[in-house]
């Protein structure tokens, strides 16, 4: 992962996920999840969630672009 990712991930991405609203059953699933994991698990988890995290990103940003050319032709 290039650096500029990186940083967009630890100043954009992570807060913007950290901020979404969890019901109940979110909050459990976490809970059951955090409890379950040893540390090394916990950072293999975090790894490839950021991992994800930046490819999805990337790909609505890809799609984006995309989509504003198109729509430009209307």
């Amino acid at each position: 992962m290039s650096d500029l990712m990186k940083w967009l991930y630890d100043h954009y991405i992570h807060p913007q996920i950290e901020n979404q609203p969890q019901d109940d059953a979110d909050e459990l699933h976490f809970a059951i999840l955090d409890s379950a994991l040893m540390e090394a698990e916990k950072q293999d988890l975090e790894y490839v969630c950021r991992f994800y995290a930046v490819q999805g990103f990337r790909a609505g940003v890809k799609f984006g672009l995309a989509l504003g050319e198109d729509l430009k032709g209307l």
